[in-house]
């Protein structure tokens, strides 16, 4: 059964490293969110914007809010019952 939640990142904020055990749909709300991915590519996506983050360990990421204003989101995850929503990680040797 998919798991919905509203997720605030205050100005400066960061996720972390993390992998997702599922696919996850995420819609902006409000602000800017920028996003490193496994390979180092960055990803911007503004208020309106949706996206898919696919499910594993490979494709490990951050969200960072670097702007003025709130990032807000809206993830549904697909996942199973008892499954966490996400995996933190070490960040990757190349981001250092």
């Amino acid at each position: 059964m998919p798991v919905v939640q509203t997720i605030t990142l205050a100005p400066g904020a960061s996720t972390g490293w993390h992998y997702h055990p599922g696919r996850v749909d995420v819609v902006v709300l409000s602000g800017t969110l920028t996003r490193t991915l496994h390979d180092g590519r960055v990803e911007v996506s503004e208020a309106g914007d949706r996206l898919v983050e696919p499910a594993g360990p490979v494709h490990v990421h951050v969200g960072r809010n670097h702007g003025e204003r709130p990032v807000v989101l809206v993830a549904t995850y697909d996942i199973a019952d008892g499954c966490p929503t996400a995996v933190a990680v070490a960040a990757p040797e190349w981001s250092h």
